[in-house]
């Protein structure tokens, strides 16, 4: 019931990135008859298609897909509403069913009772939930349900969901309607703050799996208002049939997405998939190394679904579907009728399902599952589809098709089917049954996966090798692959780690190419050589990979493209600015769109955007980022006053303080406030001034927003119209920092011995540091070492120069004295990740694996702290 039935909110660079909602230009919706002209697919309904097919009618809308959402009767309430008052966890609830209407008084919400008439039913095959409209067009899931299969009712807290996890009445139609109606649209307005929500079908209807029917219908009518039989006219039949999709006609690939467009978790690039479309120009599936550390993680240390609503993402993993083309339908060919528990092609004692395809097993399955015939063991599916997955109050089969790897429970904590069956045995038990009966190397390539995933999460770079082959093994399926890649780029400095990155910007799946783009993290020497590859795949036919392409370029300070790569740039900036539309009731998704708008140069959309976060949650930090973008505008008055109205005691203040300071500088100059004999109009020497120290504050604010790339003109313009002003030493550091960024060793170490001399600059944490970290890269540890020492015995407190201190002595080998400058960085500055990590690898070289774990679950803590925050 929460956002992961959407989308999934993804952190990069502080930014929860926010992706387009426009339709791509290669989604087909239209269609182009004999001899017609073209005609927009229009949804019609499911009571239109009952016309002709009564029977897959019928089957639908008795099966779960067809009941989603009813209207309250007698015949679609699960629940006993007889009971009248109880008690749940302490709260009184108050159940009522008169003059054939459904109501539920609860004190959760508002802290006093509030009745609720209850206008839907939401699904029922194990729990049932209850909705109610607000007088703000707000669709209220009630927040207690009903137990279909204990046949009482629950506080929702208690319903073992991972997507409500901690939030009992989630807004239904901000987050769930989606994949629960058929061509929802939510028509919320950020102005009223209100939703006009519309749907066609209140189910998952005839048109959510066979797209949009007013061609169909029409042909099929007119069809038939001729009395035409549909034998009688093969030509007609065939354009009556093209006239909507039949996913059994689809290849495998087109086949399955339509079942993910809900079946899965994902990010919502586009609006509007249709059934036959391509799923890569909508959505960006959801991996697991993207989410931050859980104790109820969304995917196993393997890379396989752990939750519901996964389960095309591990289809799409399995054997079955990468070697043997199969689809949903291959297993579940009553597709009208989607409840599992009535299809007896999909029992467990039911093995002629798989032996279909694997008829060597068939001809002897006791030889190849070593369990009696009739036995639990001897089923396909208890074996290989184990109910692993956490569903709604339940547990749901494993659509991977995996085998058992009991080595993966003993080393992983990943459940196996023998364990999972014989419950008095050890995993050491299972792993040796399991070698004795199918070898020695039997799931190899899966233990392998949770070693490598497992490592890269903690951040130990001993994963490295295991991701490279990974992502090197075709076979293994872009979804694990993908997977690889994003954790090979949280190891930029490893040489073949950024390599791999890089060629995966060109492989042949999009989902590597677009993880590949959205991950990459060059360092500044690298940014010109990674620029021109990202701005090549603006061009890509697949949506998520041109806009992560964007993605990638903004994250790198880049604001403009010349040429035909800037006009893709600016379509792929739109694409991203109309999805932000898309989620305008989104507070967290608006503060990221105003972010990425900031970083991108576009200060009006980020104006617009972080304004609207504000107002949809005050409580969110978006005043130091609105200020940036009011200053970039030059609203210096709304900037200023924006900024003043930070208190003392918010994180932001400090920064603000700052920003403050420069802005009222610029501000003053802007307004004209000098003499008049000293005005830019009656004086040039007082214009070039102006000019240069206007300059210098463009920089400076380009500058500590890591906008490299353009703060460094600015600042050399400054320079060259006042090379002695007041403000000039600041300058030449920005300026050296930004040539080091950038890549121009030369010019930078040029830039920074210059400065040597400069009291002020020997004191400067940021260049000193720069400096070593350019000695570093260009292979001088040792002088770089000396500086270091020597910004501590000026600067003996500053956290980042023993970071660095121990960086280098680890470099040249000192790992004892890279252990004690490590710890001494971590005790100045305890809240900073980037010490912790270091001492991970640190401790696992001197064998301290105690220690290396307790950095490593302080890490895991600040991620899920840094999450909630």
């Amino acid at each position: 019931m929460s956002r992961w039935c959407h989308t999934c909110a993804i952190a990069i660079w502080g930014v929860l990135v926010l992706l387009p909602s426009t339709r791509p230009a290669n989604a087909q919706v239209t269609s182009t008859g004999a001899g017609s002209a073209q005609n927009v697919r229009e949804y019609v309904g499911a009571k239109a298609c009952s016309q002709c097919h009564e029977t897959a009618s019928r089957l639908w809308s008795e099966s779960w897909h067809g009941k989603m959402l009813q209207p309250p009767t007698p015949r679609s309430v699960e629940a006993n509403f007889a009971p009248g008052k109880m008690t749940l966890h302490g709260s009184t609830f108050l159940l009522q069913h008169h003059d054939g209407h459904y109501y539920l008084t609860e004190s959760y919400l508002a802290g006093k009772p509030w009745e609720h008439e209850i206008d839907y039913t939401l699904g029922g095959r194990r729990v049932q939930q209850y909705l109610s409209t607000l007088r703000d067009g707000r669709i209220l899931v009630l927040p207690i349900s009903w137990d279909n299969a204990h046949k009482k009712w629950i506080d929702n807290l208690d319903v073992d969901n991972p997507e409500s996890a901690g939030d009992p009445a989630p807004i239904w139609n901000k987050s769930c309607m989606s994949c629960h109606v058929t061509d929802g649209q939510k028509n919320f307005d950020l102005q009223q703050d209100a939703y006009h929500s519309t749907w066609k079908d209140s189910a998952v209807g005839c048109e959510s799996c066979h797209g949009p029917g007013s061609e169909h219908v029409a042909r099929a009518s007119m069809a038939r208002a001729r009395k035409s039989p549909a034998s009688s006219n093969a030509t007609e039949r065939t354009v009556i049939d093209s006239s909507i999709v039949n996913l059994a006609k689809l290849d495998p690939t087109r086949s399955t997405m339509a079942c993910a467009q809900c079946h899965s978790l994902r990010d919502v690039y586009a609006d509007g998939f249709r059934p036959g479309g391509n799923y890569y120009d909508y959505f960006l599936p959801v991996l697991e190394y993207r989410l931050p550390a859980s104790k109820n993680p969304a995917f196993w240390p393997d890379g396989r679904p752990r939750w519901l609503a996964n389960e095309a993402t591990a289809f799409w993993q399995s054997e079955c579907f990468l070697q043997g083309h199969a689809t949903c339908l291959t297993c579940h060919t009553r597709s009208h009728d989607v409840d599992v528990a009535h299809n007896p092609q999909l029992a467990s004692p039911n093995n002629a399902l798989c032996t279909q395809c694997h008829t060597a097993i068939a001809k002897n399955v006791g030889a190849h599952t070593h369990h009696a015939l009739h036995s639990r063991g001897n089923s396909c599916i208890e074996c290989h589809m184990p109910r692993t997955v956490t569903s709604i109050h339940a547990r749901m089969r494993d659509h991977s098709i995996s085998i058992p790897v009991p080595e993966n429970t003993i080393r992983h904590g990943i459940p196996n089917a023998c364990n999972m069956c014989h419950t008095d045995k050890t995993p050491d038990w299972a792993a040796a049954k399991v070698a004795a009966w199918y070898g020695a190397n039997s799931g190899q390539k899966f233990i392998r996966r949770a070693d490598a995933f497992s490592d890269a999460r903690s951040g130990n770079a001993a994963a490295v090798p295991g991701l490279l082959q990974i992502v090197s093994d075709s076979s293994a399926g872009p979804f694990i692959r993908s997977n690889a890649v994003g954790y090979l780029s949280e190891f930029p400095e490893d040489p073949s780690a950024y390599a791999a990155v890089v060629r995966s910007m060109n492989d042949a799946q999009p989902l590597v190419r677009a993880t590949a783009a959205f991950s990459i993290r060059p360092r500044a020497a690298q940014r010109a050589a990674i620029a021109p590859q990202l701005a090549a795949l603006l061009a890509d036919p697949v949506t998520i990979v041109k806009v992560s392409a964007a993605i990638g370029l903004v994250s790198m300070g880049v604001q403009h493209i010349p040429g035909e790569d800037g006009v893709r740039f600016e379509q792929a900036k739109q694409l991203y600015r109309v999805r932000a539309e898309l989620d305008s009731d989104d507070a967290q998704q608006q503060f990221a769109a105003g972010k990425f708008f900031l970083f991108a140069g576009e200060p009006t959309d980020a104006i617009n955007d972080l304004r609207a976060a504000s107002k949809l949650d005050p409580g969110l930090p978006v005043q130091i980022y609105l200020a940036q973008a009011l200053a970039a505008k030059g609203d210096f008055a709304s900037a200023e006053g924006t900024l003043k109205k930070i208190r003392s005691d918010d994180p932001q203040y400090d920064a603000a303080q700052r920003l403050l300071a420069q802005i009222e500088v610029k501000s003053t100059n802007a307004n004209g406030n000098a003499t008049e004999a000293q005005t830019p109009a009656t004086n040039p020497a007082a214009q070039s001034d102006s000019t240069a120290r206007n300059s210098f504050l463009d920089g400076q604010l380009m500058y500590q927003n890591k906008n490299y790339v353009n703060a460094l003109p600015q600042l050399e313009q400054a320079l060259r119209l006042a090379p002695h002003a007041a403000w000039a030493t600041q300058a030449q550091i920005y300026r050296a920092i930004c040539m080091e960024k950038l890549g121009r060793m030369a010019e930078a170490e040029s830039a920074m011995r210059a400065l040597d001399s400069n009291e002020a600059a020997s004191h400067d944490i940021d260049l000193q540091l720069a400096f070593a970290e350019l000695l570093y890269r260009t292979g001088r540890p040792d002088e770089a070492l000396k500086r270091v020492d020597n910004l501590i015995a000026v600067v003996p407190e500053s956290s980042l120069a023993y970071f660095w201190q121990a960086k280098l002595l680890l470099q040249l080998h000192r790992v004892a004295d890279a252990a004690r400058a490590a710890e001494k960085s971590m005790r100045l500055a305890p809240d900073a990740p980037a010490a912790h990590n270091l001492l991970i690898g640190i401790y696992q070289m001197q064998g301290r694996t105690k220690e290396a774990a307790e950095q490593a679950a302080w890490l895991r803590d600040y991620e899920r702290r840094i999450e909630s925050h």
